[in-house]
């Protein structure tokens, strides 16, 4: 014989009018989840199944005071306050001139920038967004004769017809659009570079953000010891010595000790940068690439080198 479900002995209970019958179907008592000393949604607790099992601020965010830097902007440098920064970006307070979606650089040590997006303002604070590949610092001819170089070793599935299309210029083509030849070379590549910095019998891995002859800018997880001498791996047999010239926020900048010839990138294998941009701070953590910055695919940059 099955015992009479709850409900049912409740709706009896009370049907009935007899007092006393339902005492023990009702609760009186109950364990509190309001804090009420809290206010908004803090004041709810919520329980959790489980704990966090990684850090979902999308990267850790070095919280600053008294800090500035320059931003440069349409060939003029402001300096302004450093509030926040992260792998993601950056929050910055003064009197910018800038609009949304700007493209600009923070200057954060010595003369080492990277460049940003503005993807949020308030006030006179402003949201920044790094942009995700490696910049490389050297003449155009270089710089295609680099990527072409990569394309090859570490994209053979695009060998064939993508490097033999003519790559139309400007001057040598009369029927070539200078609007479209101007949005092209505006056309950001996807390619990032990453490495290992040795430093003090430690191991860092790193992202480059710059990287030229005489120097890099590196991104790691923590900030690497100023006036240290390290070496950078990048593979392949290429190893930098360096200088730690500065080092802020994770991000630092180092100076080789003999110039880099930086088309011998070629050699080590590239990771392409994800369609979804790192975590800024604000609102913005789930939006879009920002406008203007558009990224050429590898197939894209192979057919604008030529052959």
């Amino acid at each position: 014989m099955t015992a009479e479900p709850t409900a049912n002995r409740f709706r009896a209970a009370v049907l009935s009018g007899r007092e006393g019958r339902h005492d023990d179907l009702v609760l009186r008592t109950k364990n509190g989840r309001i804090d009420v000393a809290a206010e908004g949604l803090s004041a709810v607790s919520v329980p959790r199944s489980e704990e966090r099992r990684t850090n979902q601020r999308g990267g850790d965010r070095h919280r600053l005071t008294a800090e500035q830097v320059i931003v440069r902007h349409k060939g003029h440098d402001t300096v302004v306050e450093l509030i926040n920064l992260s792998a993601g970006g950056a929050m910055v307070r003064g009197k910018l001139d800038a609009m949304l979606w700007d493209h600009v650089a923070v200057v954060l040590g010595g003369q080492d920038e990277i460049e940003c997006a503005v993807v949020w303002i308030k006030g006179d604070a402003l949201g920044l967004e790094f942009a995700h590949e490696t910049r490389i610092d050297c003449d155009e001819e270089t710089r295609d004769e680099l990527f072409r170089a990569v394309i090859l070793k570490s994209f053979p599935d695009l060998r064939g017809d993508p490097l033999h299309y003519p790559k139309r210029r400007v001057e040598d083509d009369p029927d070539a659009d200078p609007d479209d030849a101007q949005r092209r070379s505006a056309e950001r590549h996807p390619l990032v570079w990453n490495g290992i910095v040795y430093h003090d019998n430690k191991i860092d891995p790193v992202r480059l953000r710059n990287v030229s002859a005489g120097g890099a800018l590196v991104q790691s997880s923590h900030e690497l010891p100023e006036g240290a001498t390290v070496d950078l791996d990048l593979g392949a047999a290429v190893r930098l010595e360096a200088i730690v010239m500065w080092t802020r926020g994770g991000q630092s900048g180092l100076a080789f000790a003999e110039p880099f010839d930086v088309r011998l990138l070629s050699r080590c294998p590239p990771e392409v940068a994800s369609d979804v941009p790192s975590p800024a701070f604000g609102d913005q953590q789930a939006r879009a690439w920002a406008p203007g910055w558009r990224r050429s695919t590898i197939d894209e940059m192979a057919r604008s080198l030529g052959g």
